[in-house]
C-alpha cells in the first residue's frame, strides 16, 4: 500500500512537471508568435507608408494594386499568427486610397535636391517591394520590369526636369557657369541611364542647344559691347577721335 501511494505522489510530481514545462513551452510559443506578428506589423506599416510615399509622384493603378496586395498579403500573415481584431481597420485602408487615387494631385516638378532625394528613397523601395511581389509570384517578371522601368523614368525626368529648370534660371539672372553646371548635369543624368525611351536623344541635344544659345547671346553681348566701346573712341569712319592715338603717341592700357 506504502509503495502504491508513493508511486502515485511521484507520477503525480511527473505529471506535474510536464503539465509545467509544456505551458512553459506553450507560452514561449505564444511570446514567439506575438513577437513575430509585431515584426510582420512593422513591415505592413512600412509598406504602406513606402504606397503613401509613392503617390505623392505617380498614380499607376498596376504599380499600385501590386504594392496594396502585397500590404494585403502581409496582414493576413499576421491573422494566421494571432486573431488580433484590427484586421479590417488596415485593409479598410485599402479601398479608401484606390478612391482617392484617381484624384491624387502629383509632384510633376520638384524644386531641390532634398525633394529629389525623397522621391529616390519611395521609389527605391518601392522597387523593392516589387520585386518582392514577383518573387511571390503576386506578378509575373514581365510586369515586374516594366513597374520599375517606369519608376526609374519617372525619377529621371523629375531629375533632369530640376536641373534643366536651375540652368533656365541661372541663364535668365546672366549667371552662364551656373547655368552651364545645371545643363551639363542633366545630359549626364540622361546620357549615362541604361533605359531606352522614344524622345532620349532629342532631348540631349534640345538642353545641348539651350547651352549654345547661352553662350551665343554672351558672345553676341561682348561684340555688341566691343562695337559700342569703339563708338565712343571712333568717329562713323572708324578713325579715332583721339589725334594722340591716331599718331601713335597715346598707350591703351
Amino acid at each position: 500500500m506504502t509503495y502504491l501511494i508513493i508511486t502515485i505522489i511521484i507520477l503525480a510530481v511527473l505529471g506535474g512537471f510536464i503539465f509545467l514545462h509544456r505551458l512553459s513551452l506553450k507560452e514561449k510559443e505564444n511570446k514567439q508568435l506575438k513577437l513575430k506578428a509585431k515584426r510582420i506589423l512593422a513591415r505592413s506599416e512600412e509598406i504602406w507608408e513606402t504606397i503613401e510615399n509613392t503617390s505623392t509622384y505617380i498614380n499607376s493603378a498596376d504599380i499600385f494594386d501590386a504594392l496594396l496586395a502585397y500590404y494585403s498579403l502581409q496582414i493576413r500573415q499576421r491573422d494566421l499568427l494571432i486573431s488580433p481584431d484590427d484586421t479590417q481597420e488596415y485593409l479598410g485602408k485599402i479601398e479608401t486610397f484606390k478612391g482617392k487615387l484617381k484624384d491624387n494631385q502629383i509632384k510633376h516638378d520638384l524644386t531641390s535636391d532634398s525633394e529629389i532625394n525623397q522621391a529616390k528613397r519611395a521609389f527605391g523601395q518601392a522597387s523593392k517591394l516589387l520585386r518582392a511581389a514577383h518573387n511571390k509570384k503576386m506578378i509575373t517578371g514581365q510586369a515586374c520590369i516594366v513597374m520599375r522601368n517606369f519608376l526609374r523614368k519617372t525619377i529621371l525626368d523629375l531629375e533632369v526636369n530640376i536641373h534643366e529648370k536651375l540652368g533656365d534660371s541661372a541663364g535668365e539672372k546672366n549667371d552662364p557657369a551656373v547655368a552651364t553646371n545645371h545643363y551639363k548635369y542633366a545630359k549626364k543624368l540622361l546620357i549615362e541611364s541604361d533605359l531606352k525611351f522614344e524622345g532620349k536623344n532629342e532631348r540631349v541635344r534640345e538642353i545641348t542647344k539651350k547651352t549654345q544659345i547661352l553662350f551665343g547671346n554672351i558672345v553676341a553681348d561682348q561684340l555688341s559691347q566691343g562695337i559700342d566701346d569703339e563708338g565712343d573712341t571712333h568717329d562713323e569712319f572708324g578713325i579715332p577721335k583721339d589725334l594722340d592715338v591716331m599718331a601713335g603717341n597715346k598707350k591703351n592700357f
